[in-house]
């Protein structure tokens, strides 16, 4: 992943990004991912709010760096189960389609806001554009609580790195609880699965293994347990809670 981070003026950017605030520092966080369906975080908050105000779909993704037709799905905490679905037209989030576990579906204003730390799931048509985040750098640490499932139903609750930083979940003691994992997308659409064990999040890897007996060659693999849980900056993931329900601050 590719990440470039532009701290200006606000009036610098009210062209690609059609805002109308003119004062307080802006941000403009530039993420190139070559996968065609990725998790997007949201490291800003509104435009021209107060500190802790959430961004709404149309200030937070420019819709003028992607493709018509693409499709930003965003998790309704409101409401069980149910997700809003923007598209673009003619280079803006012109309407959300609401999702429900039902499959009921409503055309909506493109009013929804997004909270610091969730993520977004965007599916786009050309994976070489560049995704464009934007808006006003927050004051205070953002945070995204986490679901609390069991051993018998996991729950799942997506998730994003609410700074402008990879951030490792360890370093920061972020605890869950034995058997909660996390789905990390990786650029390029693979994602790599951590699991929390021991007092740590950590993934087993294929590792090689030779061994010369004699004359003979003999090598095999086996799985070897690495510690680490790293969150990129500007993406998010997927926690599937086993019964842990931390609230990570960033």
């Amino acid at each position: 992943m590719k990440l470039r981070l532009m701290i200006c003026a606000m009036a610098a950017s009210t062209a690609l990004f059609a805002t109308d605030v003119t004062s307080a520092t802006h941000a403009v966080m530039a993420v190139t991912d070559t996968a065609t369906n990725t998790v997007i975080g949201v490291p800003w908050v509104k435009t021209g709010e107060g500190d802790v105000s959430p961004a709404t779909v149309a200030s937070l993704v420019s819709a003028a760096s992607l493709s018509a037709g693409d499709v930003l799905y965003v998790y309704d905490d409101s409401s069980s189960s149910v997700w809003r679905a923007y598209t673009v037209q003619n280079g803006a989030w012109v309407a959300s389609t609401t999702i429900s576990s039902e499959g009921m579906s409503s055309v909506e204003a493109d009013g929804k806001t997004v909270a610091l730390g969730s993520g977004m799931i965007l599916q786009r048509s050309d994976a070489s554009k560049t995704i464009y985040l934007s808006g006003r750098v927050p004051t205070s640490a953002g945070s995204s609580a986490i679901s609390a499932g069991t051993t018998e139903a996991s729950v799942r609750t997506l998730f994003a790195n609410a700074s402008t930083a990879d951030v490792e979940l360890n370093t920061k003691g972020v605890a869950g609880q034995a058997g909660d994992r996390i789905i990390v997308p990786q650029n390029g659409g693979a994602s790599i699965q951590y699991e929390y064990k021991d007092g740590a999040w950590g993934t087993y890897t294929k590792q090689t293994v030779t061994k010369t007996i004699g004359s003979r060659t003999i090598t095999s693999t086996k799985d070897v347990w690495t510690s680490g849980c790293t969150i990129p900056a500007g993406k998010g993931a997927w926690y599937l809670s086993a019964g842990g329900s931390p609230t990570i601050t960033w």
